[in-house]
């Protein structure tokens, strides 16, 4: 008879204890996936003008760890989507990137869709940034990613400041597959 009434106290305690934890996880952020092109991994891009000022980059790692900054702070996990992965919003970069030799200026313009768990589009988002240094730099890819810093952290304001789209996540939605989000054909808005 004692080892049953200890037994259903731990229960109890057991139990009393995980309600702090269910609340702390429902107060928590979501969670986000980025969505960016596979060929801006792995291509370089040309900025500047043949024959004389060209110079080479990617875009893909530079946006990639200028949004991870930007959105620390609006969700707890962000992640890259690779096939089924699932969270809370999706949001897909799509980014331009050019250079100006005579101003010696990067250009960066970065258009942010954002999009429910089960795939629904919340709002679309677009900034530029800008980064001056000389030509042919050897630390080309860090001053491509202070353009795209500039950029995202307006895009981080406009999310910041909409709370609309902030309402629109859902976390009791069903999870859809991020790569779905992809098939989606892109209407001009």
């Amino acid at each position: 008879m004692k080892s049953a009434i200890a037994t259903l106290v731990a229960a109890l305690l057991l139990t009393l204890s995980l309600i702090p934890a269910a609340r702390a996880e429902e107060e928590s952020k979501p969670d986000l996936l980025l969505i960016i092109a596979k060929n801006e991994y792995t291509h370089e891009v040309r900025l500047g003008f043949l024959p004389y000022y060209v110079v080479w980059g990617r875009k893909g790692p530079p946006l990639e760890k200028a949004a991870r900054a930007t959105f620390k702070q609006s969700f707890d996990n962000i992640g890259m989507c690779e096939s089924n992965e699932q969270a809370d919003a999706i949001l897909w970069l799509e980014s331009e990137l050019s250079y100006n030799p005579m101003m010696t200026t990067y250009y960066a313009k970065v258009t942010a869709a954002l999009f429910r768990a089960d795939g629904k589009k919340i709002a679309t988002y677009t900034a530029t940034g800008t980064s001056q240094d000389f030509y042919g730099s050897r630390i080309v890819d860090g001053i491509i990613q202070t353009a795209y810093t500039r950029a995202l952290k307006q895009i981080g304001k406009q999310y910041a400041d909409d709370a609309t789209a902030q309402a629109a996540i859902d976390r009791s939605l069903a999870k859809a597959p991020c790569a779905l989000v992809t098939l989606v054909p892109k209407l001009k808005e």
